[in-house]
C-alpha cells in the first residue's frame, strides 16, 4: 500500500511539474504587474524572500524527522512529510517563475524564439529577486545566531569550554 501511495505521489508531482509552466508563466508575471503592490518588482521581492524561508522550512522538516521511530509517531511524521513535500513543490514553482522571467528566447535548441513577457518588460527582475533572497537569508542567519546564543544549553557549553581552556 505504501509503495502504491508513493507511486501516486510521484506521478502527481511529475504531472504538476510538467504543467508548471502553463500555470506559472507569463500570465503570473502579468497579473503581478497589474495587481501586486509594487508591480512585478514587488512580486519579485516577495518571491525572493520566499526562497530562503522555503529552504529553511524544508531543511528543518527533514532534520526533525525521526527515521527510526516513525511508527510510534505516525501523525507527526506524516505532518513533517507533508511540510517537506509542500516546501519542495513550492521551491520548484519558484524556480519555474525565475526561469520564466529569465527566458531571453535563446534558451531553446532550435531557432531563437521571442523572449518572455517578463524579460521584455522587466529585464532586471532577477537582480531584485536575488537581492531579496540574499537579504532574507542574511536575516535568517542573524536570527539563528541570536537564537542559538540565547539557548541555555549553548551558554552552559560555552562556559564549560572556556573554564576548561583557562584551567589547562
Amino acid at each position: 500500500m505504501f509503495g502504491f501511495l508513493m507511486f501516486l505521489s510521484l506521478a502527481a508531482a511529475i504531472a504538476f511539474l510538467v504543467l508548471a509552466d502553463t500555470f506559472w508563466g507569463d500570465d503570473t508575471w502579468q497579473w503581478a504587474a497589474d495587481a501586486w503592490p509594487g508591480g512585478a518588482y514587488g512580486f519579485a521581492v516577495f518571491l525572493g524572500a520566499l526562497v530562503p524561508i522555503g529552504v529553511t522550512l524544508f531543511g528543518l522538516s527533514l532534520a526533525r524527522m525521526d527515521r527510526k521511530s516513525w511508527r510510534a509517531h505516525k501523525t507527526r511524521t506524516f505532518g513533517r512529510i507533508l511540510l517537506t513535500v509542500g516546501c519542495g513543490t513550492a521551491m520548484v514553482q519558484l524556480v519555474a517563475l525565475v526561469f520564466n522571467a529569465q527566458n531571453t528566447g535563446k534558451w531553446g535548441r532550435g531557432t531563437s524564439a521571442s523572449p518572455s513577457w517578463a524579460f521584455r518588460n522587466y529585464p532586471w527582475l532577477w537582480a531584485v529577486g536575488l537581492a531579496s533572497t540574499l537579504a532574507t537569508a542574511a536575516l535568517l542567519i542573524c536570527l539563528y545566531v541570536a537564537y542559538s546564543r540565547r539557548r541555555p544549553g549553548a551558554r552552559d557549553a560555552a562556559t564549560t569550554a572556556s573554564r576548561a581552556g583557562a584551567e589547562g
